[in-house]
């Protein structure tokens, strides 16, 4: 699931740039004569791209989702909870109607109709409204990994408009209750959630005993990764991500845990991120009763970490260097 979902970004460009072009072919086929019938092929041409690149799109992004905690364990639309779980649902809900337009402007392609007839007002109404779906898709998608900050519109569903109650009567004075904290994934960093578009340091996971015994792999900034193997000060506005997974009898499991997140500010200091979107119900009482954890800056949870990475990164001889246990190979024997 891990993989698929880092080829989302990768296959989003297919199914968009698809249904941005398509209109121009269309319009072309609109007149009639001879000659018309390759410009027919074009616009299937373009359309098929389209809806297998939307299917592909669209598995990929579930997977992502899932994988980054936007989407809870049996749930197949994002929550309608304020922050990026909302633009979430709104990129899913954007890129399934992407798909729906595309099969229904295939659909009319296909039409029959006479060598010499345009291919119909149909198939340009629905290609134009497959080219605004992809736009809005593609846009809700760049605000999810970071770039730009969301509208408001985007954030939040609509509240219902409702008549005022009448006034009701003085009611006594009730004793304060302590407000229900806001839901941290409201607040997730972004650029932590989007750690696909780093480099990888590890061709493949290592176990650490200084992350609760689970495998983890490390994202870096690219232009960044030397001085991280090097063990060197990373520059300033580096980002580094160590996703984990739990053990699973010796060997990296299913299950996600955390995120670890590393960033180099202007002035050379370090701000530490912990996040875990979805902490198993067995080990909840660990955490307080918590179903996320979402620390940042001083939080006290981030002392422990902040005791190993007072300097930024942890000393090379205290990094993890236990692989995956490979079985022998057979050594067969010479042959009197």
């Amino acid at each position: 699931m891990a993989w698929i979902a880092s080829r989302h970004t990768l296959l989003v460009h297919l199914p968009v740039a698809a249904a941005i072009l398509i209109p121009i072919p269309i319009i072309a086929a609109q007149r009639g004569g001879r000659g018309i019938r390759p410009w027919w092929n074009t616009c299937r041409y373009l359309a098929w791209a389209g809806v297998i690149g939307s299917i592909l799109t669209l598995v990929s992004g579930f997977a992502l989702g899932r994988v980054q905690g936007l989407l809870a364990l049996g749930a197949y639309v994002g929550p309608a909870t304020p922050g990026a779980g909302y633009l979430f649902r709104l990129h899913e809900l954007g890129g399934a109607a992407t798909l729906v337009l595309g099969m229904g402007c295939l659909r009319a392609l296909y039409r029959k109709r006479q060598e010499h007839q345009g291919i119909g007002v149909v198939a340009l109404l629905l290609g134009l409204l497959w080219a605004a779906s992809a736009v809005l898709s593609a846009y809700s998608g760049s605000l999810l990994v970071g770039h730009g900050a969301a509208p408001a519109l985007f954030l939040a569903p609509p509240q219902a408009l409702t008549q005022a109650p009448a006034p009701a009567p003085p009611a006594p004075a009730a004793p304060v209750v302590a407000q229900t904290p806001a839901d941290p994934e409201a607040k997730a960093l972004l650029r932590l959630l989007d750690f696909t578009s780093l480099r990888p340091v590890q061709a493949e996971p290592l176990k650490s005993s200084a992350h609760g015994n689970r495998w983890i792999r490390v994202w870096i900034t690219p232009g960044a990764a030397d001085a991280y193997l090097a063990g060197q000060p990373l520059p300033a506005g580096t980002l580094v991500v160590m996703t984990t997974v739990a053990d699973r009898w010796g060997r990296p499991g299913f299950a996600p845990g955390p995120l670890y997140g590393l960033e180099v500010g202007a002035d050379g200091r370090s701000q530490l991120s912990f996040y875990w979107a979805q902490v198993p119900e067995e080990q909840r009482p660990e955490w307080g009763g918590a179903e996320r954890v979402l620390w940042r800056g001083d939080a006290p949870g981030l002392r422990a970490c902040q005791g190993c990475h007072a300097q930024g990164l942890a000393p090379l001889k205290d990094r993890s260097t236990v692989g995956i246990p490979r079985k022998p190979k057979p050594v067969s024997a010479p042959i009197e």
